[in-house]
């Protein structure tokens, strides 16, 4: 939770305090190797989800209320994937679109009331507001290239589509827009002016530069190479030739792209055909993805020096394919000291029937090597989508695994995507969970029994952190405070419903004041 919660006009509101303070002054979330770290210099856990609306129609400003962000946090969010598009915020080339920026603020306002961080995704599919969602259509520089976008899966229009492949190859050049300054100039103009509203708002944690990336026409080769190696993986599978062509129909069938990812479920075959393309997208990470970064963190640091970057990876990289990118620099060429590793991770059921019946060999492998990746960077990691069960029933299980998995490697994440009746849907079962919200040292390690609804947890006290540490605890989890065992006990702990009415609780603990590892378990 946010302990200092509103910071509006450059004062700082505490429980029971009001402190003037200058807006470089001004308390935000930090990092420290591959933590994130609170104003209170918590080790925080941010487990959130997305909250976006896709449509021009609807204004790009979804129908949430302060009542749906209420519920967030009764369901143990804090933190929200707030999403935004190019086109909601420069409809014209070099106009802004600020009544859409008011709409973000009533949305961050409910978020700071709950006490649940924010932090903004630029989002794009397909790059554009004219095939799907992202880029204005000004700035979509197709060349008046078609757009072949019909397939069983809606993403596979980012391999077949010239008009989306010519569009972004465009970009990456930095090709004139109309008035003939370079649209990926506008994009970090863009960036600048969103930043320059909320270089003072510790709600926002910081700024996710752009939704999956695509490398344009650069991966038609890449297309050909994974397609060969199926092929030839395949064929040996199954006893009999299999031809790229007839690959590719079965591929472009529900029952065919089943068939075909149930035979590649194990890891070792998954790793060779990941592993074809992975020189290509790599390249596209150096030679045009990190240039666009660092851009944009350009035009974002000439107005907010202290928000986080986070740096997502080539959608590539959602399937398991290891990014090149690297940290971006400050004016003077050193890393930059705020930015935080956020990639995606799918498995390749994702958008299909099979959604809930991933193969769990895959879905390690990708998150993996994002942990390695992680750690390469020296950067807290926080895996910005993942899930993506919608309503399909019989997800649990598979959702239970990703949180494991991500209790395992100690890192945040937010779920796609929000919706009123999550409650409802199987993949809540793992939403809902019990988490170390913020902890007064360094969490060691965690993990949930969901079948026996029990929960453990470890860290290492600092002797010098006086904030307390929270742990979320849903309903099937906590029955009572003669069901939490802590030691050492210290202060004896505090229960906080998570709202009014609520069976979900925070503990709130309090510190020893010495350095020393304390354990939790919940039964």
């Amino acid at each position: 939770m946010i302990d200092r919660v509103l910071c509006l006009a450059g004062v700082l509101l505490t429980t029971g305090v009001c402190v003037a303070m200058d807006a470089p002054t001004t308390r935000l979330m930090s990092v420290n190797g591959n933590k994130f770290i609170d104003v209170d210099g918590r080790h925080v856990v941010l487990h959130g989800i997305a909250v976006i609306e896709k449509s021009k129609a609807h204004g790009y400003l979804g129908s949430e209320t302060a009542e749906d962000f209420a519920n967030l946090r009764d369901w143990g969010f804090n933190c929200i994937r707030l999403g935004m598009t190019w086109d909601a915020v420069e409809p014209e080339p070099g106009k802004f679109n600020d009544d859409f920026l008011r709409g973000l603020d009533r949305r961050i306002a409910w978020a700071r009331d709950n006490g649940i961080y924010v932090f903004l995704d630029m989002h794009q599919d397909l790059f554009s507001v004219k095939y799907s969602d992202g880029a204005p259509a000004w700035a979509t520089l197709d060349g008046g290239m078609p757009h072949l976008g019909e397939s069983a899966v809606w993403s596979d229009a980012y391999f077949t589509s010239p008009a989306v492949q010519t569009a972004f190859d465009n970009f990456w050049a930095n090709a004139p827009a109309p008035d003939g300054v370079g649209v990926q100039e506008h994009y970090a103009r863009a960036w600048r002016h969103v930043a320059e509203r909320y270089a003072n708002d510790p709600t926002v944690i910081g700024y996710d530069l752009m939704n999956e990336p695509f490398a344009g026409k650069q991966v038609v080769p890449a297309q050909l190479s994974i397609m060969s190696k199926l092929a030839e993986v395949l064929s040996g599978k199954w006893g009999k030739i299999v031809s790229v062509p007839e690959l590719v129909a079965k591929w472009s069938e529900t029952a065919g792209r089943s068939e075909i990812l149930k035979a590649i479920g194990d890891t070792e075959t998954y790793k060779q055909i990941i592993e074809v393309p992975q020189p290509i997208f790599q390249e596209f990470d150096r030679t045009k993805l990190m240039p666009l970064f660092q851009r944009v963190t350009d035009a974002i640091r000439q107005v907010d020096k202290r928000h986080l970057i986070f740096l997502e990876t080539s959608m590539a990289s959602n399937m398991g394919v290891y990014s090149a990118i690297e940290p971006v620099k400050g004016p003077d060429g050193k890393r930059d000291p705020f930015q935080a590793y956020a990639p995606h991770g799918y498995d390749l059921v994702t958008d299909t029937p099979d959604v809930a019946t991933p193969s769990n060999a895959r879905v390690e492998m990708i998150f993996s090597r994002h942990d390695e990746t992680a750690k390469r960077l020296a950067m807290p990691m926080l895996v910005g989508e993942w899930g993506g069960f919608g309503g399909v029933p019989n997800a649990a299980p598979a959702a239970q695994f990703i949180v494991s998995l991500f209790e395992k490697l100690l890192c945040s994440e937010t779920y796609w995507a929000f919706a009123r009746d999550l409650p409802q849907v199987s993949a809540f079962a793992a939403l809902e969970r019990p988490y170390p919200a913020a902890v007064a040292g360094t969490i060691l390690e965690y993990r949930t029994d969901f079948a026996n609804h029990k929960f453990t947890c470890a860290w290492n006290e600092s002797a010098t952190i006086t904030a307390p540490t929270r742990i979320y605890l849903p309903d099937e989890f906590f029955s009572g405070k003669e069901k939490v065992n802590l030691a050492p006990k210290g202060v004896d702990f505090q229960i906080e419903h998570a709202r009014e009415g609520s069976r979900n609780v925070f503990l709130v603990i309090p510190p020893t004041g010495a350095n020393n590892e304390r354990r939790l378990s919940v039964n």
